[in-house]
């Protein structure tokens, strides 16, 4: 007997149940990866598999993420007690969309897209793409404070190297669970989904003379571990308001365009509304593995040299490898801080050819050697992890994603019989980076106004209290 599980997900679509089952369990719709195995009639799932069961029956799926937000949106807007309902669209969904559609990947425009969520009944819809460079503004600062700690050698520093990315909740349950040790070099940035709506809720309530209690944030994402993610208890506004509402996956929205017959393809379009519709291309790049990682290099390099990265597209970190490594040289802008750090660590020669400095020889030419590798799938994350603790392998910059090929690749994504499906959604993704007017994180003018209006600057107090997050070893029960 064959239980169907997680109807978006090529590699765990099916589940052996071995005892008590009739017939095949029937499949609703996939519930974002949360263990519904209490009210599952079978009741024997195994908790090893607890990580991705979906356990789809229709009395679990009664109260699932997708059904409470479009019981939000059926409700008449002028309606006492009707929240404004707000939508945030993650980059990998606006590439996979269309295969719902029967088209392929890339076909149909975010635009689109748009328009069809304003049919659905939302009141906004964002664009992930400017959390996402949010995301890179923290995380790139935070990476160039750990530099200057190792440099300067605090004995007493709290964020060592090599820093790992944080945006992936699969690889952070994973983290938390299998190496706890690893806690201390994990970004504390959220991840875009939830920087999203800690910003929705706050700036943009405040903006909006809107209660955030009166807010329905809902994600539209690949990913069926996002759900999880929001559900963490610490991702809460005020008691009783999360930052995120409910979480869509691109398989299940796709389901419920066609049964309202909303037919993608066919619609004009609209743009995203402002202020939090604008994203660069390397926020584009979020959706695939090494995206992370190129959208960060993209903006640390000016930042740290002080020049504009002329080859944006960092191919050492594409493609379909499981791990890839390189390595950048940064020389730190004269008279910086960073450039004075070197300075004083080459010229005290007080460590060996070690870390991140560029020798030449046996001199130092006052450079640093950021080495980077970016893991997709966890098992060769493992892999990875396994090397550097062994002493075979040294990072300072390290991306991990869960799923095959990172986001595109995400078990909330269409199904498809084309196993070059997901190497296609990475070129669409591509596509849509060269043609971005803005491909450099930093350089997007929504979260430049956002830093001046109410952050002040990345990692300021206020930014590290509300847009950063903090870890659990053993990980978070029933997450």
């Amino acid at each position: 007997m064959v239980c169907a599980l997680l109807a978006g997900q090529r590699a765990l679509a099916s589940r052996t149940i071995s005892r008590g089952a009739a017939k095949q369990v029937p499949v609703v719709l996939p519930i974002h990866g949360r263990c519904w195995v209490a009210r599952c009639p079978l009741a024997n799932v195994s908790q090893k598999a607890r990580i991705v069961c979906a356990a789809a029956t229709a009395e679990a799926a009664a109260d699932a993420p997708w059904k409470l937000a479009l019981g939000e949106l059926a409700k008449p807007k002028e309606a006492a007690g009707r929240k404004v309902v707000i939508a945030s669209v993650a980059p990998a969904v606006r590439v996979a969309i269309a295969e719902s559609f029967g088209l392929a990947p890339g076909t149909t425009t975010p635009q689109q897209l748009v328009e069809a969520l304003k049919l659905l009944g939302f009141d906004h819809v964002y664009d992930t793409l400017f959390a996402a460079d949010l995301t890179i503004m923290e995380e790139g600062t935070e990476l160039i404070h750990r530099l200057k700690e190792h440099l300067a050698q605090h004995p007493d520093h709290e964020e060592p190297l090599p820093m790992f990315t944080s945006c992936c909740p699969g690889w952070i349950g994973m983290m938390e669970k299998s190496y706890p040790d690893l806690i201390p070099y994990v970004s504390s940035c959220k991840s875009p989904q939830m920087m999203m709506g800690t910003v929705v809720k706050t700036y943009l309530a405040d903006k909006k003379g809107l209660d955030p209690k009166d807010i329905c944030m809902v994600s539209i994402m690949p990913c069926v571990r996002k759900q999880g993610e929001a559900d963490r208890p610490w991702f809460e506004h005020t008691e009783g308001v999360r930052d995120v509402d409910h979480v869509i996956t691109t398989a299940e929205l796709g389901n419920i365009l066609k049964e309202r017959n909303i037919n993608l393809p066919e619609l004009a379009g609209v743009e995203f509304d402002h202020p939090l519709g604008d994203g660069s291309g390397g926020a584009v790049l979020f959706g695939t593995t090494g995206g992370v990682m190129e959208a960060a290099l993209r903006t640390a390099y000016e930042v740290i040299t002080g020049k504009p990265m002329e080859r944006l597209n960092f191919t050492e970190v594409r493609g379909v490898d499981g791990i890839k490594e390189a390595a950048v040289t940064l020389t730190p802008a004269p008279g910086s801080e960073l450039a004075e750090l070197l300075k004083a660590k080459c010229e005290a020669k007080a460590e060996a050819k070690a870390g991140p400095i560029a020798w030449k020889g046996d001199a130092c030419d006052n450079s640093i050697n950021l080495r980077i590798a970016v893991a997709n799938g966890l098992g060769n994350a493992k892999k990875l992890i396994t090397k550097m603790q062994a002493g075979e392998a040294a990072y300072d910059f390290v991306e991990v994603m869960a799923c095959p090929t990172g986001c595109v690749g995400g078990g909330g994504q269409p199904r498809s019989t084309d196993k070059q499906v997901t190497q296609k959604r990475q070129a669409a993704l591509y596509n849509l980076d060269e043609k971005s007017t803005i491909r450099r994180s930093h350089e997007n003018p929504a979260v430049q106004k956002l830093y001046e209006e109410y952050f002040d600057a990345p990692n300021s107090h206020k930014a590290h209290e509300m847009l950063h997050t903090h870890y659990v070893a053993g990980g978070v029960e029933n997450e």
